[in-house]
């Protein structure tokens, strides 16, 4: 039986679609990329009802941060990323799901600890960890302090970013932590947390994965690998769900299992005491009988 689709998720979809559309056509710029990070919050109810929003995605893009080139961002769903907050611990569950009924999507997610800095985008100038000429053509300078192993004048090392040896196609990394920064100079690294590939299939789920209080980042896309450039695909629509099950605090959770220790104790003593009333009645039984022969 078809599906019916609401006017609210055709809107999204609509709206995510021209996201990626503006973002193919920044690719083609001369220019560093600078379609800049736009987060969706799957934590407020009302741009995501019941923790669920969506975006239009490629089916390459999270297959991408896997290689050693790293991906670009815009090819994860045209600058989108998702972000959710929690006040205290908690265990998480997030399903990211092909709603564009091709099957051609083959979703797959990271979860970073963290947020990137407001319109943060690629190859920006302002990125320690990924230094780039100041003049046209911009292009990516291999510096020598950058090789993953050496300390910057300002104590910092990248093992994750190697701009040394290796050119990179973006600074997206679907497997370890990694940097960006916008054109005021805001900069941040969001740390792995971990990951789930692809499964071949329509949707992919993390369930009860434990987390602290603090902010996190969700990238997504497909993990399909590029063979050729007839592998690729683009404006797939998908949907990712949160929901977040709080730990209970010490004091709740100690409430909790005295209540459960009254509970059973209360049942011990009501089986004891119909176990007592019915060994007396026996007694009282086996007495008469004693007596009625003693008499007779």
């Amino acid at each position: 039986m078809a599906r019916s689709t609401s006017p609210r998720r055709t809107a999204w979809v609509a709206i995510a679609a021209a996201r990626s559309a503006i973002a193919a056509l920044l690719l083609a710029v001369a220019y560093p990329a600078a379609a800049h990070v736009n987060y969706i919050d799957l934590s407020d109810s009302v741009l995501s009802p019941g923790g669920v929003n969506g975006s239009a995605f490629s089916n390459y893009g999270w297959w991408a941060g896997t290689t050693q080139a790293l991906g670009d961002s815009h090819s994860l769903a045209g600058g989108d990323f998702f972000k959710f907050h929690l006040d205290q611990d908690s265990y998480v569950s997030i399903t990211f799901s092909d709603a564009s009924g091709t099957g051609l999507l083959n979703p797959a997610f990271s979860v970073y600890a963290g947020l990137l800095p407001d319109d943060a985008h690629d190859d920006t100038i302002k990125d320690p960890l990924n230094p780039r000429a100041l003049t046209p053509p911009f292009a990516k300078i291999a510096s020598p302090v950058d090789n993953g192993t050496t300390q910057d004048a300002f104590g910092r090392v990248s093992p994750f970013r190697d701009t040394a040896n290796f050119t990179y196609v973006g600074q997206f990394n679907a497997l370890q932590s990694w940097s960006m920064a916008n054109e005021s100079g805001d900069w941040t690294v969001i740390q792995y947390l971990t990951h789930v590939g692809p499964a071949g299939g329509t949707s992919v789920s993390l369930l009860n994965f434990l987390l602290a209080p603090g902010d996190y980042t969700i990238a997504a896309a497909g993990g399909t690998a590029l063979v050729s450039p007839g592998d690729a695909f683009t404006n797939l629509a998908g949907t990712i769900s949160f929901s977040a099950a709080p730990v209970p605090e010490p004091a709740a959770a100690a409430m909790l299992i005295a209540g459960l220790l009254v509970i059973a104790g209360t049942v011990a003593l009501r089986r004891r005491s119909g176990s007592d009333r019915r060994e007396s009645i026996a007694a009282k039984s086996s007495y008469s009988s004693l007596c009625g022969r003693v008499w007779a």
